[in-house]
């Protein structure tokens, strides 16, 4: 007597199914995965990139001897770090504050945002997009002396 079971395979001709769907399996969720798992250690150098603007601008501006020039400075900075990995220049916004807080003990502060492809195909190809952002604050020497104009 054939169990229910094998006469259901016999009528519908599911042989060679397995190797089907580990196909579609592997095609539509592992490699999905597969890449955006590769794309985490790029996530983290533009992290670290964006970390590395804010503070170098930061301390531009912390250092200089005017307002006027630490502003230059520090976007200037800023600038030279995010082009040396290179994203596209419409995809970053430095934004630094080196102005109103101008003064012995005052704080500067800098923000960096990085728009970011969540997935990477050696340039090519691109899914979605992520915003890093990044920011860092460092308060000027409070004994400092600054020339008056």
């Amino acid at each position: 007597m054939t169990r229910p079971a094998d006469l259901w395979s016999r009528i519908a001709g599911e042989r060679g199914m397995g190797a089907i769907d580990l196909v579609l399996v592997s095609a539509f969720i592992l490699i999905p995965f597969a890449m955006l798992l590769l794309s985490f250690p790029i996530r983290m150098e533009y992290r670290s990139m964006a970390d590395a603007a804010a503070r170098e601008a930061v301390r531009a501006c912390a250092t200089a001897f005017d307002p006027a020039t630490g502003q230059e400075r520090a976007e200037a900075v800023a600038r030279q770090v995010l082009g040396e990995r290179g994203p596209a220049p419409g995809a970053t916004v430095v934004s630094i504050d080196c102005r109103s807080a101008w003064a012995p003990g005052g704080v500067v502060s800098a923000r960096v945002s990085l728009d970011v492809p969540v997935i990477d195909v050696m340039g090519i190809w691109t899914v979605g997009w992520w915003t890093i952002t990044s920011s860092y604050r460092e308060q000027m020497e409070p004994y400092r002396s600054i020339p008056s104009p």
